[in-house]
């Protein structure tokens, strides 16, 4: 592909949303794309978000987004339950598609997504951006170096509000059926990015639990029923022998962030995120290693592990940014896709297996 990778972007209201917190401003800042266009539910909203970011187009109708000819790679960061209908709008008109997680509202439709991008034979990618975190990948390089020694276990914890007192806006990120809630959305990335740093289950069992069941809606006189989990807890072996477990807690209290512990033969590293910490794709992590008796002292990732301009660092730009750069690599034929639509799938499926193993408290083995 010649000249600048054009994207336009399906879902960037400019009162707030992911669009316009993590991509536009990431595409802003890598001169090998440029944002050519944006569609949102209003032509008011996609008029001033065009303005704002100095967009081409701006459009009500996301179909005539995915046809403009101003457009190279689709990219949907809307509510998950319209990720199936904005794709398929994509790759009907042969677009490149860069789908934020989850993928869709279940496996199913995850399935007939990644088949139809198949079909049409265009670059497909899944936003798990944990995956391009310069502290991650500093980390995963350390182990593979030898660092710590052999993994033999692991423990990653997330803990955080998740929406028990939601506006009227944000109730389905309650709803089971949406696809869009805790063990799907921090669940699907704090899984992902335990698995790409180790490896993959082979075995675990699960305890999934709903303990917050009624919420009230904010700003109205209305209670909601949650559906999805609020609690999970998964604990198995990776395929290196790896002991790992996981904890998902979306308890009304602020929570105490993310840490992750990956205890070693030779020694302990140690990433986290502070108390309020949204997910680990999106927060400012921290990496420590262990130095003597209960000692742990911070590591400085090096330079080389930030390809990204300074302006874009820190918050929710910083792995977006990191995923778009990998995406041209991709479109230049000097990289495969990853994550795409293929790696969405195989954590849809884990997923699944979580919540079957929490509903028949049976060891799943893969």
């Amino acid at each position: 592909m010649s000249g600048k990778i054009r994207v336009g972007i399906i879902g960037a209201n400019p009162k707030g949303s992911w669009g316009t917190f993590a991509h536009l401003p990431a595409l802003a800042a890598l001169p090998q794309f440029e944002a050519t266009a944006v569609a949102t539910a209003h032509l008011e909203s996609a008029a001033e978000t065009a303005k704002q970011f100095n967009l081409k187009h701006a459009f009500d109708n996301p179909r005539q987004l995915a046809e403009c000819a101003d457009v190279d790679v689709v990219a949907v960061c809307v509510r998950v339950p319209n990720h199936l209908e904005l794709v398929s709008a994509a790759l009907d008109a042969g677009k490149h598609v860069y789908c934020e997680w989850p993928l869709g509202r279940d496996t199913a439709e995850a399935e007939q997504m990644l088949k139809a991008a198949q079909g049409k034979g265009v670059v497909h990618m899944v936003g798990l951006q944990a995956r391009h975190s310069p502290v991650l990948a500093y980390a995963r390089d350390l182990i593979s170096e030898g660092t710590i020694g052999a993994v033999q276990s692991c423990f990653l914890n997330h803990s955080v509000d998740w929406i028990t007192h939601p506006g009227p806006g944000h109730v389905y990120l309650n709803d089971l059926s949406s696809g869009a809630h805790m063990l799907s959305i921090p669940g699907g990335h704090s899984i992902d990015a335990l698995c790409w740093l180790l490896g993959e289950f082979t075995e675990f069992s699960a305890t999934v639990k709903t303990l917050n069941t009624t919420l009230a809606v904010v700003g109205t006189q209305e209670t909601m029923t949650r559906t999805s989990p609020d609690h999970v807890l998964v604990n198995g072996v990776l395929t290196n022998g790896t002991v790992a477990s996981v904890r998902l807690a979306g308890a009304p209290s602020a929570g105490t962030g993310i840490r992750l512990e990956i205890n070693g033969t030779k020694g302990d590293l140690v990433i986290s995120a502070a108390p309020g910490a949204r997910g680990i794709q999106m927060a400012d992590l921290r990496l420590q290693q262990t130095k003597g008796m209960a000692e742990l002292a911070d590591i400085e990732i090096p330079e080389r592990y930030f390809k990204v301009p300074v302006s874009v660092r820190s918050g929710p730009p910083l792995n977006v940014a990191h995923g778009y750069l990998h995406l041209a690599e991709v479109l230049a034929g000097r990289a495969p896709a990853a994550p795409d639509f293929n790696t969405a799938l195989m954590r849809h499926r884990t997923l699944d297996a979580v919540q079957a193993a929490g509903k028949s408290g049976q060891r799943v083995v893969f």
